[in-house]
């Protein structure tokens, strides 16, 4: 449990408690708005992090002194990014600095780095593919939404890999003008991809754990990826990153194929439409020759609460469904177009809090109950 004293003065300090009180392993163990009894605290029992609203501050070069000696991290809440406060955090040796607005976003991560971790515990790295076996049914927004999230929640090392090689949206839902793509990153390895290369081919995501290797810009050099690259860049992936995402394009392809069979889970998305559950119902047959075993193949209904009822899909497929995500609205569209993942444009959207709970999901099963998170209730 990541134990944290809070010093601050309202509105800040509900604020950062609310933010607080969504990561699952951190415990508001006191409050106070007095920075001296914060530090007095810190002194006599062990805190891994004391957050403290800059007000607390002001005219006071003292504190910041005492402060920059604690003996646990201390991270700076400011109104608004200013010289003032950069110097300010520089002085105490801040881990980190964020605004008020920031602390949904940023505060959760940072509070996952610091979790106490076991030294004895063995990481697992898995690798995740999202598919479906036809377009438009928000496989992308899942992908991205998905890395994201388990980047964040996890705090852990994570990979999205754009495999949709004609046409994938990744980089213009999150990183619109690539400096370079799998394309780079295969030209001139015609036998093997060297990890060093990879890795200078990845995107780094600010603030996240998260590393990005986009599609090409141009469909025409997606015949340059073939098979054994993407086996050479997952295979790679999966030593370096405890998590790697792979969006896969609507085809039982080579590269496809290369990339299902190191997956861990598939997460096979469908939308309540008989067009497209027959589509999806043709893909089945063909995946679970290919794949029987128990759990690897999951369904994942988008837009669950239209069209055909679920227990009418799982019937038809002879699946079932494990998850369940409700139309976003016209939001998924809004957050693309901007640039923008959904779970940060709108983290309150039902949609993105139905991808928030996937990956909670994935993080318990893959990490063990010691990670157990709250599910969002979804309506």
């Amino acid at each position: 449990m990541t134990k944290v004293l809070i010093a601050a003065i309202s509105p800040v300090m509900d604020a950062i408690e609310r933010t607080v009180a969504t990561v699952s392993q951190a415990q508001v163990v006191g409050t106070t708005d007095s920075v001296r009894e914060a530090i007095d605290y810190c002194s006599q029992e062990r805190l891994d992090a004391i957050i403290v609203d800059e007000t607390l501050l002001i005219d006071s070069w003292g504190l910041t002194d005492r402060l920059s000696r604690a003996d646990c991290p201390v991270i700076l809440v400011i109104e608004k990014a200013s010289a003032e406060s950069a110097r300010r955090a520089l002085a105490m040796h801040a881990a980190d600095v964020m605004t008020t607005d920031a602390l949904p976003t940023l505060l959760p991560a940072l509070l996952q780095r610091l979790h106490p971790q076991d030294t004895n515990q063995e990481i697992v790295h898995r690798i995740i593919g999202v598919y479906s076996a036809k377009g438009g049914v928000g496989k992308t927004t899942l992908a991205v939404n998905l890395a994201w999230n388990l980047a964040k929640l996890s705090g852990k090392s994570t990979a999205l890999v754009d495999l949709d090689l004609q046409f994938g949206d990744v980089g213009p839902m999150v990183h619109d003008h690539p400096d370079v793509t799998i394309q780079e990153l295969v030209e001139g390895s015609p036998k093997t991809i060297e990890p060093d290369k990879l890795a200078r081919s990845l995107i780094g995501v600010d603030r996240l754990p998260l590393d990005l290797l986009l599609a090409p810009i141009n469909p025409q050099y997606a015949d340059a990826v073939e098979s054994h690259h993407v086996r050479d860049i997952v295979t790679h992936l999966k030593a370096s990153h405890v998590y790697t995402v792979c969006d896969l394009s609507s085809g039982l392809t080579e590269q496809n194929l290369s990339a299902m069979d190191m997956a861990d889970v598939i997460l096979l998305l469908a939308t309540p439409e008989m067009i497209t559950l027959r589509t999806v119902q043709r893909s089945l047959k063909v995946l679970g020759t290919l794949y029987p075993a128990d759990g690897k193949i999951r369904l994942a209904l988008n837009r669950a609460d239209s069209g055909v009822s679920k227990e009418q899909i799982q019937e038809f497929l002879g699946l079932p469904v494990t998850y369940w995500m409700p139309s976003g609205g016209v939001t998924p569209v809004r957050s693309a177009n901007s640039g923008k993942p959904l779970v940060v444009v709108d983290p309150g959207n039902v949609l993105a809090q139905a991808i928030e709970n996937v990956a909670k999901a994935l993080i318990e099963e893959f990490e063990g109950q010691s990670r157990k998170t709250a599910r969002k209730e979804q309506v």
